[in-house]
């Protein structure tokens, strides 16, 4: 009479039940506990910013090349550059002293931008930082600025060639430069 007892209450029946409940249990929990490791992204390129300023005589007519500037614009302030190849022109006449002299320079630029950092396990990378060009029109030839928001960052133009009628320079600071080329050519008007 005990046996039937048990197996009527249920005693006997739920005895193998809660291990298996709880493995099951167990499975689910720890399964859910394996996490993937976080990889971050990558930071984004800095941002490259160009401005078209004169010294000593404002030209007549310039021809910025790029759409980047627009051709209605305002000297010395900066406006967003992509990276890519350009061509500026520019002519004017200045006063000598005893005379006029007509005066023209073509240049032709090359803008690359600083890359961002890679992510890694659990970092997202940094951005690029964001620099500030400056092609200066002068009657007399090149002059390259660089300027930076968060600081001052001591200049290096590196010449690559010079002649009389030409200059190549290099400016290359952190994966982010500028290079160009100025030449002397005979005024178009």
């Amino acid at each position: 009479m005990v046996k039937k007892e048990a197996f009527a209450s249920g005693r006997r029946s739920m005895s193998w039940k809660i291990p298996v409940i709880l493995a099951i249990f167990m499975i689910i929990l720890f399964s859910g506990c394996y996490k993937e490791p976080w990889y971050g992204s990558d930071g984004r390129p800095g941002t490259a910013f160009i401005s078209a300023t004169w010294i000593d005589d404002e030209p007549d007519y310039i021809d910025v090349g790029t759409s980047d500037i627009p051709y209605h614009f305002n000297w010395g302030q900066f406006y967003r550059a992509y990276p890519g190849y350009f061509s500026m022109y520019y002519e004017g006449e200045v006063w000598m002293g005893n005379r006029w002299a007509f005066y023209a320079w073509e240049i032709d630029y090359e803008i690359w931008r600083e890359p961002g950092e890679p992510g890694g396990k659990f970092y997202h990378g940094r951005d690029g930082a964001d620099t500030y060009f400056t092609l200066e029109c002068s009657p007399f030839g090149p002059m390259v600025y660089e300027d930076f928001k968060s600081g001052k960052i001591k200049k290096g133009i590196k010449i690559l060639s010079e002649t009389e009628d030409e200059i190549s320079i290099l400016q290359e600071r952190n994966g982010f430069g500028l290079k160009a080329t100025y030449r002397k050519v005979k005024p178009k008007k």
